[in-house]
């Protein structure tokens, strides 16, 4: 369940092998099909497993990064404890490139969920967006993935649009 890879493979790609393999990536996002996983670890990106898997910040072990001056930094651990000194990766994660440019990440990846269950539900006023996921959080716990939610300007653009479609590259 551990993955090392270049910081420059594709997000979707990296999750295509791994469901190959059972396993999924803890991040998924709406730019999946063109965002580089070291960016994504750059930014400390969220996306929509968050709720499930939690931050980068959790589930990246190890870090390859160049520095300023040219030198290679290699703590690309596949260790999910190492406590032989400080934790430099934490550093580079969320640093936007500004301290090195992370060529090489080494991150802890889940089993791919035997099911997936939706339900999509709608609530009258904003607030009770926060007491449904309250709810929800409650009854479902850590298996709860993801939890969005759409205004109803979307809801409205939606309905107006009946036959959308999707397009494939």
């Amino acid at each position: 369940g551990i993955l090392v890879c270049q910081a420059g493979c594709i997000l979707e790609n990296l999750n295509q092998y791994l469901e190959e393999l059972d396993f999924i990536m803890p991040l998924d996002l709406g730019a999946k099909g063109s965002c580089h996983i070291g960016g994504n670890v750059a930014t400390n990106a969220g996306g929509l497993r968050l709720l499930r898997y939690g931050s980068l910040r959790g589930t990246v072990l190890g870090l390859e990064v160049v520095l300023a001056d040219g030198s290679i930094l290699n703590c690309l651990a596949s260790l999910r404890k190492d406590n032989t000194g400080y934790d430099l990766k934490q550093l580079f994660i969320g640093s936007e490139g500004t301290l090195g440019v992370i060529t090489a990440v080494s991150i802890l990846c889940p089993r791919k969920p035997k099911s997936v269950n939706l339900a999509f539900l709608g609530c009258p006023s904003f607030f009770q967006v926060f007491g449904t996921f309250t709810t929800c959080k409650g009854m479902l716990g850590e298996i709860l993935s993801a939890y969005e939610f759409m205004d109803d300007k979307c809801m409205n653009l939606v309905e107006s649009h009946p036959k959308l479609s999707q397009t494939s590259d």
